[in-house]
């Protein structure tokens, strides 16, 4: 029981644990605590060694090293924030030691120490994957073996104590092995801590990010439905047509079509802003809306400004969003879904490249959904009769390019249609 509760002091996480504001430095506090009780194990061989050797000062050292292990041992489980100057003491510490190493074996200083730090450099490069943790440890083992044989084959060591130099050399490389590999389970450990770390930051970021898109998602196809709803639709048209541009924007994508544009982030906002396309409906009067018969040119004029006035909506319920990106597509998308390649459309009458290609996706999509679908003042029309439509509208209300990679889908198209029949 007691070896069991000693374990689990020096293992455990530290008793603050249930303090959320400390909850990053308990995930790290237990390699850097295991890293104290190495140095407290290690320093207090060294202290029975120089003891047993007779050399009183490294053994004052190493009594004052285990002083300090222990307490540092007990003070970063103990109290909140002690890391930085048990980690800032412990540093000190290691430099004296290596000071008085030198001394004790009778080194000669050299670049060769410059190696030592490059030990705790390496917990800087991240362990996922194969390649980084073994080039981690390739760096550690070159390292080791490189400042070994400086040390032991370019220099005259003269021992401050005398000993046969077999038995010197041995001490000698048996300190180094053992400082290295006290320092590179050290830093394999918070390496693996933090990344372990970063892992659940990141899939916890990824997840609420992922929530809140898709409620977001939800909220424009929920407002979108509503306001199809008001002339006779259904909630099928939202979902038929941005089904039809998301395959769309797909086939243009796998064809090499418009790549300077149709990178993976303009995709994703032109899928979503699909549903958006007819918001300015909700400004038009219901008698206008819902109306069977033929429009006068006057009821006409007025049902074209819902592109003007989406555009407007959208500016204005969507001001506090910071993707720019995605308005601009919104926005475009509503404003410009009704003009045409030959400039016969409205609400400007622009044509060609100066309609944005959002739109152009959009209108073709907006207007094979038109004429399949029934409304209170059509009847629907067959896949096979608005397809030949589309192909003779070509290069005139529509994009040629786009027609014709809505063309090539013509068999995915007529799958949405029927699975999404109102």
């Amino acid at each position: 029981m007691a070896r069991n509760g000693l374990v689990k002091f020096f293992t455990g996480t530290p008793v603050y644990n249930d303090d959320s504001d400390y909850a990053d430095f308990a995930y790290f506090s237990v390699p850097l605590n295991m890293f104290f009780l190495a140095c407290l194990i290690l320093h207090s061989v060294y202290m029975v060694l120089f003891s047993y050797l007779m050399i009183p000062m490294m053994m004052a050292l190493d009594v004052v090293c285990v002083f300090l292990y222990t307490a540092f041992v007990f003070i970063l489980r103990r109290y909140k924030g002690s890391w930085f100057p048990c980690v800032l003491l412990a540093g000190v510490e290691l430099f004296l030691h290596q000071l008085c190493t030198v001394r004790l074996f009778g080194l000669e200083p050299g670049f060769q120490y410059l190696l030592i730090p490059l030990m705790f450099i390496t917990v800087f490069i991240r362990m996922r994957g194969k390649l980084y943790k073994y080039l981690r440890g390739l760096i550690i083992i070159v390292a080791s073996v490189t400042f070994i044989c400086l040390i032991i084959f370019f220099n005259d060591i003269e021992p401050y104590y005398e000993l046969p130099q077999e038995i010197t050399l041995v001490f000698l490389i048996i300190n180094c092995i053992i400082s290295f590999t006290v320092t590179h389970i050290f830093t394999g450990r918070v390496v693996h801590s933090l990344d372990e770390k970063r892992s659940e930051l990141d899939t916890s970021v990824h997840e609420k990010t992922d929530t809140i898109q898709e409620m977001q998602n939800q909220i424009i196809i929920s407002f979108a439905n509503i306001i199809e709803a008001r002339d006779g639709s259904t909630g099928k048209h939202v979902k038929r047509t941005s089904e039809y541009v998301e395959a769309l924007v797909k086939e243009l994508k796998r064809n090499g079509n418009y790549q300077d544009i149709l990178d993976e982030r303009y995709m994703h906002d032109v899928m979503m802003s699909a549903p958006l396309h007819d918001i300015g409906k909700i400004t038009i009067p219901d008698s206008i809306l819902t109306k069977s018969g033929r429009l006068t040119q006057s009821e006409f004029d007025t049902i074209k400004q819902h592109t003007v006035n989406g555009k407007a909506i959208i500016e204005e319920a969507m001001s506090d969003i910071e993707d720019e990106e995605f308005l601009k597509v919104a926005k475009s998308v509503a404003l410009y879904h009704h003009e045409c390649w030959d400039g016969s459309g409205y609400p400007y009458g622009i044509s060609g490249d100066e309609i944005p290609l959002c739109a152009r996706i959009m209108t073709i999509a907006d207007y094979f959904d038109a004429l399949v679908a029934k409304r209170s003042y059509k009847a629907a029309l067959p896949t096979s009769v608005v397809f030949d439509n589309i192909k003779e509208q070509r290069g005139k209300k529509f994009d040629p390019v786009v027609t014709d990679a809505f063309l090539r889908i013509r068999d995915q198209i007529d799958e949405i249609a029927k699975a999404n029949a109102d």
